[in-house]
């Protein structure tokens, strides 16, 4: 089942990537529309992806995996080959939003299916890997489609690519785990929804440094002067990926709580290197600190979402901790944006640091839990 999960996941994600340069193109370019309304495709976009999240665990938990991936994927395929007649904003935004509710589906059911494995830490590792490696390897298809046939080959390559996961999805069993509580259950009865929302926040407090990098990196290359983002971006996946695949057995052993606070003081660090050294040798090292941070976030979160929690709701906790993200990222656009405005990026990048770092303080019960447990196991072996 992994091999299918990853080429599922990876169809998803590669689809969801193509679209990334793309869709701010088309909307300042061919729709004819102001600057603005490009920030308000990507947000119609995320608000529906949030909205959809709550229905989306629903239906992984009580139809089965399949028919959320399933669902999710052909609504990205179809959504995607409609913009072929997108010759409007309002329908552009409208397909956008279907694409939303798209992508809550399909990561929603794609993130249930691996927590379901025999062995989920690695399961959703290797989940995370190929969702990152999908978005990061689709803007550089995009790019190259776009110069060789226009946006027609960037829409049809993102509805192709998006019938993988419904394949995939197609021979999963209808019922991909039992109903009820797994054994692990009844050791921590009552701190599965409490797990989810710890998580989630966590994630929240992750995807603000995640948005320096992702929204505000070019702005701050251009005022520095370094040209363009191409390299940086690339840099930054590069780590990204490294941590993921060579710490495989760190990211799918080790106390999730420890993971977390790594990762949200990596990248509230490299947040505030951005502010304190602004430079082309300090953004590198602000990239690198930033792309490690991320790298054991995302398997952390999702491990400590779906711990002790039965098969039934692993959906629902997974949707339930991924919501965070389209929050985060709403949340931390707006106001470093604001704040860029008033204060220049260097005060949205403080503040972004900040919340990063603070964040690692929601799990230090967690780590004292841990060390607790740990030595009682130590004493009783004496």
């Amino acid at each position: 089942m992994t091999g299918r999960l990853l080429l599922g996941t990876a169809g998803a994600f590669l689809s969801i990537g193509l679209l990334i340069p793309a869709v701010p193109r088309y909307v300042a370019g061919p729709l004819d529309a102001q600057t603005g309304w490009v920030g308000v495709s990507l947000a119609v976009t995320a608000a529906a992806g949030l909205l959809a999240r709550p229905p989306a665990g629903w239906v992984a938990d009580r139809s089965g995996r399949r028919a959320a991936v399933c669902a999710g994927a052909l609504l990205l395929s179809g959504s995607s080959l409609a913009l072929l007649t997108a010759r409007d904003l309002p329908l552009f935004l409208l397909l956008r939003g279907v694409a939303g509710v798209g992508e809550a589906l399909v990561y929603v059911g794609l993130a249930a299916l691996a927590s379901d494995h025999r062995r989920p830490g690695a399961a959703i590792n290797h989940f995370s890997v190929a969702v990152n490696a999908g978005l990061l390897l689709g803007p550089a298809v995009a790019e190259t489609l776009f110069a060789a046939a226009g946006f027609t080959a960037v829409w049809i390559a993102a509805a192709v690519s998006a019938l993988v996961p419904a394949i995939v999805g197609a021979t999963v069993p209808k019922a991909t785990s039992p109903p009820g509580p797994d054994p692990g259950d009844r050791q921590v009865p009552s701190r599965r929804p409490r797990s989810a929302l710890r998580a989630g926040f966590g994630y929240l407090a992750s995807v603000w440094g995640y948005t320096v990098v992702s929204a505000f990196l070019p702005l701050h290359l251009a005022a520095l002067g370094a040209g363009s983002g191409g390299l940086y971006f690339l840099a930054y996946g590069i780590v990204l990926l490294a941590v993921r695949l060579a710490g495989q057995r760190l990211l799918a052993t080790a106390p999730p709580a420890r993971l977390a606070v790594a990762s949200l003081l990596l990248t509230g660090a490299g947040s505030l290197l951005l502010a304190a050294w602004p430079s082309p040798a300090g953004t590198w090292c602000a990239i690198a600190l930033t792309g490690a941070g991320q790298g054991l976030g995302l398997p952390a979160f999702l491990r400590m979402a779906v711990y002790g929690v039965p098969a039934g709701e692993r959906g629902s906790a997974v949707a339930t901790t991924t919501a965070f993200f389209d929050i985060g990222f709403l949340s931390a656009a707006l106001t470093l944006g604001a704040l860029a405005g008033h204060f220049g990026l260097s005060g949205g990048f403080v503040l972004a640091g900040a919340v990063s770092a603070a964040g690692a303080l929601l799990f230090l019960p967690l780590l004292r839990h841990d060390e607790h447990q740990g030595a009682s196991r130590d004493a009783s072996r004496r």
